[in-house]
């Protein structure tokens, strides 16, 4: 993939308007810096509804804390462009396994699926016109113990693969099949609790895209590809998405033109 996915200011994104499209059997990912300003972080906050600002409040910590209000905030204001609405006035319902949905019914019908996720500073977002999507993002931990925990947790063509991987690139092989697990158990809503050896994460021979494998009657569904996506270097992030008729469209920021 030639184009990388650029992280923005949250503060730009939450500043911006006019509506957005999403094009017909695509995605739409941004990629989103959450270290935001204190001006940005109130506005974002604004926006929240009273159980998103609850679960903000429970965090021990405040980057944590405000991790999270900038990652909902952003998301907000993301998804009220697409759904031509404010972003106080979207609502949200969850399936019974918490994988949260727009609520078409306060953001003029549209058919719009999204997914989120937030790891130490970065937010990923994932918008798409009705299909189901996932995705995940993790910073890649050169002392991950790889081994261990594929053997414990992976399937035997995954810990196969992260055995074959020259020890320098160890880490990195085995968060690529982590983030497109997580990915993958996010789109299909089901979560980490789900038995993840129950099916498999098969990569082309450049390991950017992967189909999945179902070996035994599951709940997870073999309709799924994941893209990996190019992030930042030292992480890793996977888009999962129901289908294979889809194309990936990386939603950078607009070049700032010269003087």
């Amino acid at each position: 993939m030639a184009s990388t996915l650029l992280t923005q200011d949250p503060a730009l994104i939450c500043a911006a308007h006019g509506f957005l499209r999403v094009a017909a059997r695509s995605v739409d990912v941004w990629a989103i810096n959450l270290r935001a300003s204190a001006a940005c972080l109130e506005q974002c906050r604004q926006t929240l509804c009273r159980s998103e600002s609850a679960r903000a409040d429970r965090f021990m910590h405040a980057l944590g804390r405000d991790d999270f209000v900038a990652a909902h905030g952003v998301l907000r204001h993301l998804l009220a462009r697409y759904a031509g609405a404010q972003p106080r006035d979207l609502k949200f319902s969850t399936d019974p396994n918490g994988k949260p949905a727009l609520d078409s019914s306060a953001s003029g019908g549209s058919l719009l699926s999204f997914n989120l996720t937030h790891s130490q500073g970065r937010a990923l977002i994932a918008v798409s016109d009705g299909r189901a999507v996932g995705i995940d993002l993790e910073k890649i931990k050169a002392d991950v113990k790889a081994l261990p925990i594929a053997r414990r947790y992976f399937a035997r063509a995954e810990l196969a693969a992260i055995e074959a991987a020259p020890a320098r690139l160890q880490a990195e092989t085995f968060f690529r099949y982590w983030v497109a697990k997580e990915a993958l158990l996010k789109g299909q809503g089901v979560g980490l609790r789900f038995p993840i050896d129950e099916f498999e994460v098969q990569f082309d021979d450049r390991a950017l895209s992967a189909r999945i494998g179902i070996r035994t009657p599951s709940r997870i569904s073999s309709d799924w590809t994941v893209q990996m996506l190019p992030v930042e270097s030292g992480w890793t992030g996977a888009l999962a998405v129901r289908g294979t008729d889809w194309s990936l469209r990386l939603q950078n920021p607009e070049p700032t033109p010269s003087a």
